[in-house]
């Protein structure tokens, strides 16, 4: 076995031929990362400047000679003879690992009964100088189609690589721009002979373990690689780590709610959320995040379905524009490729023409934008046809009801409810919808999903036997937080007044 603390000067040769300048990662579980310099890379004419070393700057000792990072294992890790060949064995596995962002050992060697491996220094550093810092839509997704595709690459081999340890630590900057993963190698191999002689299959850091990494005699899995990711990019995009420092475990034991992330687009909120989710048979392959986030949008849709969507909502506008150009001469018409906003600001003028042929049509582009989750449409759809709770908004939806045909009825609290069950089903599958896609772009609508929710799961009308009462409190907590993300503190206040006195009713239903 040996000291390290023999090697962290000047005169000290790691091997006799590593000279190691100073510890990169000393907070690993079974191993220390040094930047070194490889003598064997130094001139003699510049033999004589290394005893100067010290008092150097990392680009006046790049002149010497190539600077590597070393993976040295620490003494509990000391190596038997079968734990020797079992190392070179998964070393030439991984050694045959080529792929533009996985960071590539180059040699490895055992010293003194300690193992150790050489890769390339990437002197940009890891991903987790990235943490808390203000991203582009483009900068996110190149970050995650870097790291997918090298996780991709992993599990696609036969036996499989699962990496075990996905943090942002362990993704560093290459000197040509991409993210590759680190520390992929010895003790991941799935399938076949296996030892896991330096890790247990709980190896990793706990915060970016997934739940099943908890459980007992789990096996190691890709999908335990994907939660990881998750986990990794929300701590970068919001600066903490989801569930806390336990990971998976609180996650499992239900101490913290799905993390919202703001600023992000919600296909990227999407994106993390499923990877986050709690089933491994619920989370995305690497492989369908990549693809995904080469295409900018998640989940992919395939351009057959995403054309047909397109053309289904160009004819519903066309439809729509042609009625309109004739009944309403006095208002320019939308063009076709106008954007959403513009097709939805002229849906609503549509649907509040209070004429039955005009109300048809606006709801037809109202279904339309819905189906492509644009998040304005999806709430006034489901005023119109669900349950309407604001009071000074009642005649209006009731007015639209009546020319969609829905008969409605008045319950205690003045509420307009359609008649028919189903409306109020798709109304509350709308809302769900909007909290699902968590679109930061709009906070204000959010809140009035989740408002409406607790409305509903509150109503004597819908809930007489108290069956959604668990969902009243949740649903507050959402509106609560989409309000303060409005900046309408005063609504946040109100609505945690709103909340005690639910907590309250639904403590003395239970009695």
């Amino acid at each position: 076995m040996i000291d390290i603390n023999e090697y962290t000067d000047e005169k000290g040769r790691f091997d006799g031929r590593y000279l190691l300048i100073r510890p990169l990662s000393t907070d690993g579980a079974t191993a220390d990362v040094w930047l070194s310099l490889d003598l064997n890379t130094v001139s003699m004419t510049d033999g004589d400047k290394i005893d100067e070393i010290a008092r150097m700057s990392d680009d006046e000792i790049e002149k010497l000679g190539l600077m590597v990072a070393i993976k040295i294992y620490r003494p509990q890790n000391a190596l038997d003879v079968e734990g020797e060949q079992r190392f070179r064995d998964e070393y030439m596995i991984v050694f045959n690992c080529h792929h533009a962002n996985l960071i590539h050992p180059t040699n490895f060697s055992i010293y003194k009964d300690t193992p150790y491996l050489v890769l390339p220094y990437c002197k940009q550093g890891s991903s987790e100088l990235l943490i808390g810092n203000e991203f582009s839509d483009d900068e996110i997704w190149k970050y995650i189609q870097d790291v997918a595709s090298g996780l991709a690459y992993l599990h696609a081999l036969e036996p499989p690589i699962v990496h075990q340890d996905v943090k942002p630590a362990n993704v560093l900057l290459d000197d040509t721009g991409h993210y590759a993963l680190t520390d992929f190698g010895i003790s991941a191999q799935r399938g076949g002979v296996h030892g896991y002689y330096f890790d247990d299959e709980n190896s990793g850091t706990m915060a970016y373990m997934a739940p099943e990494r908890f459980q007992k005699d789990v096996e190691p899995m890709a999908q335990s690689d994907i939660w990881g990711f998750g986990a990794t990019l929300c701590e970068i995009l919001t600066g903490k780590v989801p569930f806390g420092e336990d990971g998976g475990q609180a996650q499992a034991e239900g101490k913290y709610p799905m993390p919202t992330i703001h600023g992000v687009s919600a296909d990227v909120q999407r994106l993390i959320h499923d990877c986050l989710a709690q089933q491994p048979g619920d989370r995305p392959s690497a492989q369908q995040i990549a693809d995904a986030a080469r295409a900018r949008q998640y989940p992919l849709k395939s351009r057959r379905s995403l054309w047909l969507s397109l053309m289904a909502l160009a004819i519903v506008v066309a439809a729509g524009l042609i009625y309109y150009a004739f009944s309403q001469q006095h208002e320019p018409a939308v063009q076709p490729e106008a954007s959403p906003e513009q097709q939805f600001n002229y849906a609503y003028r549509l649907i509040d023409n209070y004429e039955r042929d005009s109300v048809l049509k606006g709801k037809a582009i109202l279904d339309s934008l819905s189906l492509l989750k644009y998040v304005p449409a999806q709430l006034e759809l489901a005023r119109t046809i669900g349950p309407e709770y604001i009071e000074a908004s009642t005649a209006k939806y009731d007015k639209r009801k009546k020319m969609l045909k829905i008969d409605t009825i008045h319950d205690r609290m003045n509420q307009v409810w359609p008649k028919e069950q189903k409306f109020v089903d798709q109304a509350i599958s709308l809302y769900q919808q909007i909290l699902k896609q968590s679109d930061s772009v709009f906070p204000a609508t959010n809140f009035k999903a989740a408002f409406a929710l607790t409305q509903i799961y509150g109503s004597v009308h819908y809930n007489p036997d108290g069956k959604y009462n668990h969902l009243i409190i949740p649903h507050y907590d959402k509106a609560i937080e989409w309000a303060k993300c409005s900046g309408d503190t005063a609504m946040a206040s109100k609505l945690s007044g709103y909340r005690q006195r639910a907590q309250k009713d639904i403590e003395n239903f239970k009695k």
